[in-house]
């Protein structure tokens, strides 16, 4: 009779056991220009990344902003006007000018939020919404504030604060001359209705700011009309 065999050796059942128990993997970081948002929006943005331009602010590179040779997106920091055509490429072109300042948490919102749907020339100081401390970032302003998740939209894994949301903001932060076009513009097309923005309005009762909005809003109402 043979011995039984004393070779030593994990059995396969204990091997089965270890490979059960072996954690997976970490997922790889997230690099890039707009990576804090997301992959997507990170891939989306490497031929926008590529097309940012650096200048010294001077009389000259001014000219070439008023002749749309160069839309600035952040003081000194610039994208040729036919990268800027379409919502995700402005929604991504900000988080590409704002750089490793861009956070997870910042929302574009406001005028930039208005910007995004609409187009046109970018706006000074650009705007972000920040459910963390706020902090501080040069050519824009950031704002605290809790959003619910149908006040934010995703264009191309960037997050932006919905239509409604930029109107109401607008009508609470903003003067007259940002706050008219744009409106004019989510009215006329067609991402908004009148009724909509004023129900928003009342029912937000009380919280801070919505007075104010409720009587610009009815002060304003005939002026976008007109324009319209």
């Amino acid at each position: 009779m043979r011995p039984a065999n004393t070779a030593s050796g994990p059995s396969r059942r204990s091997v089965g056991q270890r490979r059960r128990t072996v954690a997976a993997p970490p997922p790889p970081p997230r690099t890039g220009l707009c990576a804090a948002w997301s992959h997507h929006a990170a891939e989306l943005a490497v031929p926008i990344g590529a097309g940012l331009q650096r200048w010294e602010e001077n009389p000259s590179v001014a000219a070439m902003v008023r002749d749309d040779l160069l839309a600035r997106v952040l003081p000194g920091i610039f994208l040729p006007p036919d990268l800027l055509r379409t919502a995700v490429e402005r929604a991504l072109a900000l988080g590409c000018a704002l750089g490793g300042q861009l956070q997870s948490y910042h929302v574009i919102a406001g005028p930039s939020a208005a910007w995004v749907f609409l187009g046109g020339p970018p706006p000074s100081p650009a705007e972000l919404l920040s459910s963390a401390h706020r902090g501080s970032i040069i050519g824009a302003t950031v704002r605290t504030a809790r959003l619910h998740p149908h006040e934010v939209e995703t264009i191309g894994g960037a997050p932006v604060t919905s239509p409604l949301r930029t109107a109401v903001d607008l009508l609470r932060f903003c003067p007259d001359h940002v706050t008219v076009p744009a409106l004019r513009g989510l009215l006329g097309g067609g991402h908004l209705t009148e009724r909509t923005i004023w129900r928003q309005l009342q029912a937000m009762g009380r919280r801070p700011g919505a007075r104010a909005a409720r009587g610009r809003w009815e002060a304003l109402l005939g002026g976008v009309d007109r324009a319209a």
